[in-house]
């Protein structure tokens, strides 16, 4: 196996949405500002979605006060923990998230690993074909005149971390999701939905399911995508 090598895909969602997923090949595909605020979901919406960069202070003093006093002598002074000033990006696009099953999980020592993601949705697709699916939606946008498409897994970053973020990184609290997504660059800023046709020959439907995978080390592997 090489280096971060994608051996599978999944993604839960509303049971209407996978099935025409699995069927049609319906990709319903929202922008940055959309996914930023999406839903209350803490476990899956992040207001800082594709930020272009963070710097991470810890602790600091807040000061907050009326636009014309003086901030010194009329303010409320507050600590704060992790203090973080976020700078944003200009960029617009759009973005289809997924789960991923790399090598990383497969090279993992735990014989099982179990994916959290249970609040996402109640039906979970697994893409036993990622290549084949990726060159489908990829065809799909370019036939509708979208050239600029990356896809690449998302990197996690802990708290304390300052740097560049842009499209492809994410907190640490975000980790469970294993994302693997795509971006289009989009200057309308409006949703994108395509038809791949149907993903019958390389995907399968659960409500949840158990993964036995036999490694050609004669390891077994077992991924669990809980009900």
């Amino acid at each position: 196996m090489t280096e971060n090598t994608l051996h599978l895909l999944f993604r839960r969602g509303k049971s209407e949405h996978i099935q025409n997923l699995l069927k049609k090949g319906e990709l319903y595909i929202n922008t940055i500002d959309f996914i930023r605020e999406c839903d209350d979901n803490e476990e899956r919406s992040d207001p800082h979605d594709s930020i272009l960069e963070r710097t991470f202070f810890g602790k600091v003093k807040v000061k907050i006060g009326d636009v014309g006093l003086d901030i010194n002598s009329n303010a409320i002074t507050f600590d704060a923990e992790d203090g973080v000033m976020i700078k944003d990006s200009t960029n617009k696009g759009n973005i289809y998230c997924l789960s991923g099953i790399y090598t990383k999980e497969l090279e993992d020592e735990r014989e099982t690993i179990e994916f959290k993601t249970q609040s996402f949705g109640e039906s979970i697709i697994v893409i036993t074909n990622p290549r084949e699916f990726i060159k489908r939606v990829e065809t799909a946008l370019k036939e509708k005149g979208y050239q600029n498409i990356k896809h690449w897994p998302v990197e996690y970053f802990p708290n304390d971390y300052s740097g560049e973020v842009g499209i492809f990184k994410k907190h640490e609290k975000f980790k469970h999701q294993n994302e693997f997504r795509f971006f289009i660059s989009n200057s309308d800023n409006q949703p994108i939905k395509i038809e791949i046709g149907s993903i019958e020959d390389i995907a399968i439907i659960k409500d949840g399911c158990t993964l036995k995978l036999e490694l050609t080390d004669k390891r077994t592997k077992i991924i669990i995508l809980p009900k």
